[in-house]
């Protein structure tokens, strides 16, 4: 039996049953590692990336929450080099993009796979996942708020003019 699921039912479902909003992102989380799986079944590493960031989030939503450890702690606990609560590819790309773009680098003034690979290079993550979401338009929902409010205070910090924005497509 093969029976599609319109994605909008998914959504009415989790939020019309009073399922907590961490819940539904757990469940979200798994369905969008089952979308990409299926719609890019040729693109190991970033089914890999999709499968980590998951297992990530699942150790640290198991892990207590105490007191006395600061966000300096957890900014310094690593697993083979990343930090737990690094923030997503995506984030991470738009922020790169957005810094070639302040530097009159970006994709106006270089080819699109050049930038992938300095994307990849420097956030560890595929090339061609990364090619293949910008490609199609890197877009930013409110499930990375957490991520982009970071590194908005960030820029603001160093005092750069460079804001990201969630639903907005890069």
């Amino acid at each position: 039996m093969n029976e599609t699921i319109n994605i909008q039912d998914i959504l009415d479902v989790l939020e019309h049953n009073s399922i907590p909003p961490e819940k539904q992102i757990e469940v979200l989380e798994v369905l969008s590692l089952a979308l990409y799986t299926r719609d890019h079944p040729n693109d190991p590493s970033g089914i890999l990336d999709h499968k980590i960031q998951l297992l990530r989030q699942l150790i640290e939503d198991a892990q207590p929450d105490t007191a006395d450890t600061t966000d300096t702690d957890r900014s310094l606990s690593l697993s083979k080099g990343v930090r737990a609560d690094a923030a997503c590819v995506k984030v991470r790309a738009v922020t790169i993009l957005e810094l070639l773009k302040k530097m009159n680098a970006g994709t106006a003034h270089n080819d699109m796979s050049k930038i992938s690979k300095l994307i990849a290079f420097l956030t560890g993550n595929s090339y061609n996942h990364i090619y293949n979401e910008m490609r199609k338009g890197i877009s930013l929902t409110n499930y990375h708020t957490k991520d982009i409010n970071e590194i908005n205070q960030i820029f603001s910090e160093l005092n750069l003019e460079i804001s990201i924005q969630s639903n907005t497509e890069y």
